[in-house]
């Protein structure tokens, strides 16, 4: 499946408004002496109106009523603004779950998580670690083993917790009696849904956190001089900065092959499994390179709070391990290929057939 010229022109045209609402709020405090940034209630309260926080939300439930192409526009771009807000958790996670269990839609912010723990005649008791946003979220919308939940942040107990790049993933200790319109009973389990949906955000992020850090070791390159010339002129830091640019490269691919896969397919297919898989394993591997090319260009400046290469450095280093690191989905993939009747060849070329991806700008 293909985009047509309208449909890529909307695109563009979404990326566009997305630079503008997101640099207006994270380019002022990007130079901050601070590990993170601080949610910008302002930034989401601009989100709200333009019908960005809840883009792939049917409008049924008060959203924008957009496809994934669209929000993952936002969402690379969201990575490449370091935007601090829960995009990703409050729409395609939250949002989607409150959809499942025919819960009433939510304006306010919201964030997502997973329990093992069941829910006893509408008692839930269970503690949830590294939710992210849940300080700032007003609902946690919690999915189990047989129910979906949306619990009032009022009636949860929250010490908030960081990651390395100073992002919010917070302890959650529930232990309340749910009303009748706060949770329903399910039939199937949306666990394995709500990990794809997840790390496929997070791949998202990370193209555009890793494509920020590449243009700022660029920038930084053609500026700073050594011996009487920019050290961009050096071979050594010519092939750093092509290395990363090559391992983005394939990250993109790998994210948007992922995106039309789940266009193509719904993410409940095979095809989703292998696309995501593979879009994990991409963006965390180039994670791990371009943080270390883009540092060395940098030097020591970019290790300290004067330098914001690390706003983006550090969100993909944390995101490469959410929702499933590298290593996991290695073995996902393994374990999709095992269970095919043909060979290893065969099963990826039928699971990336009928998707064509366009190269990455």
């Amino acid at each position: 499946m293909t985009t047509t010229t309208s449909e890529a022109g909307e695109l563009l045209a979404l990326v566009e408004l997305a630079d503008d609402i997101f640099a207006a709020s994270t380019e002022p405090v990007l130079d901050v002496q601070q590990v993170g940034l601080d949610f910008d209630p302002n930034l989401w309260s601009t989100l709200s109106e333009t019908g960005l926080a809840l883009l792939a939300t049917p409008e049924s439930r008060g959203g924008s009523g957009a496809g994934l192409r669209e929000l993952a526009v936002i969402l690379e771009r969201s990575g490449y603004h370091a935007a601090p807000v829960p995009l990703a958790e409050h729409d395609l996670l939250a949002s989607w779950l409150l959809g499942v269990a025919d819960l009433s839609a939510a304006s306010a912010l919201m964030t997502a998580a997973v329990t093992s723990q069941r829910l006893e005649s509408g008692r839930l008791s269970t503690t949830l670690v590294q939710v992210p946003w849940a300080n700032v979220a007003e609902t946690i919308v919690v999915a189990g083993d047989g129910f979906i939940a949306a619990v009032p942040r009022r009636e949860v107990a929250v010490e908030v917790q960081h990651d390395i790049a100073g992002q919010p993933a917070a302890q959650v200790t529930i232990d309340t009696t749910l009303s009748p319109d706060q949770y329903r009973d399910i039939d199937s389990s949306p666990l394995s849904e709500f990990r794809l949906r997840g790390a496929l955000a997070r791949s998202l992020q990370i193209c555009g956190a890793l494509t920020r850090a590449l243009d700022l070791a660029r920038d930084h390159a053609q500026q700073r001089e050594q011996f009487g010339r920019p050290i961009a002129k050096f071979q050594a830091v010519q092939a750093l900065l092509a290395s990363a640019a090559g391992a983005i490269s394939v990250a993109e691919t790998a994210g948007q092959f992922a995106v039309e896969s789940v266009v193509s397919h719904g993410f409940d297919s095979a095809h989703a499994r292998f696309a995501v898989s593979v879009a994990k394993i991409e963006t965390a591997r180039a994670a791990t390179l371009v943080s270390r090319n883009t540092h060395q260009v940098h030097g020591a400046i970019g290790f300290t709070l004067d330098h914001r290469l690390r706003h983006f450095t550090n969100r993909a280093l944390a995101w490469r391990s959410e929702f499933g690191s590298q290593r996991e989905w290695q073995q996902q993939l393994g374990q999709l290929v095992l269970e095919s009747k043909t060979s290893a060849w065969e099963t990826v070329t039928a699971l990336s057939s009928g998707v064509a991806v366009a190269p990455p700008n």
